[in-house]
């Protein structure tokens, strides 16, 4: 599995119509911090951003609670309300940089050594690259986009 052009795209696309005045559909985030937790994200799994516990969450708690439609905890280190995440600036170049981190995570071989993630440990290539599709599309939808 990999990010296709045509995924990055319709990403793209649909980050460009984030508005900053968006409220969330549920969750406590605004779009603001939902973009510079998505950015963490990427951060996150090329190692730029570490979480500051790991292996305290079950693994089959999070698959249970995602696929049954409820919020999972971001790691410790990623919390946007909690103000432990990257702080927002300006709302358009955030969205640009999240951007350039989807591009660039896109762009990795199914080689790279990816970092540890903090609730699944040491994961594929297809298992990231699935998790980052996952992850962008629940947040996006949180913001009707």
């Amino acid at each position: 599995m990999s990010y296709t052009a045509k995924q990055v795209e319709d990403f793209f696309k649909r980050i460009d119509n984030l508005d900053v005045s968006q409220e969330p559909k549920f969750g406590k985030m605004n779009a603001c911090q939902m973009v510079c937790h998505c950015t963490d994200f990427f951060r996150m799994a090329i190692g730029n951003k570490k979480a500051h516990e790991y292996g305290t969450i079950n693994p089959t708690e999070i698959l249970e609670l995602s696929s049954s439609g409820q919020t999972v905890a971001a790691p410790k280190g990623f919390g946007q309300i909690e103000g432990e995440g990257t702080l927002p600036t300006n709302f358009e170049n955030d969205k640009t940089i999240l951007k350039e981190h989807i591009r660039e995570f896109s762009n990795l071989g199914k080689d790279y050594q990816f970092a540890e993630h903090p609730y699944f440990g040491n994961i594929s290539y297809d298992r990231w690259v699935e998790l980052a599709i996952y992850h962008l599309n629940h947040h996006l939808k949180q913001f009707s986009v």
